[in-house]
């Protein structure tokens, strides 16, 4: 799975990553993450990256918790 991200630099301190496509044109590597990620506001801007969410603490995510996919986080300038 391919994500695009673009990195914003505002005030030369505060930094966020956006998502470069929307979760409509975002091809989900499986129903189980692409579910998830509607139900829960998975994606991070502060590390550019989705996460499991568990009460207070964010876990970036370079697999698929679900299957088990590679996501790739694609920076575009």
């Amino acid at each position: 799975m391919e994500v695009y991200v673009r990195k914003d630099i505002q005030a030369f301190e505060f930094v966020s990553f956006t998502e470069f496509k929307s979760e409509d044109e975002l091809d989900f590597c499986c129903e189980k993450l692409k579910k998830y990620v509607s139900v829960v506001k998975s994606w991070s801007g502060k590390i550019g990256k989705f996460c499991i969410v568990e009460k207070d603490t964010l876990t970036p995510i370079d697999y698929c918790p679900f299957c088990g996919e590679k996501i790739e986080y694609i920076s575009v300038e």
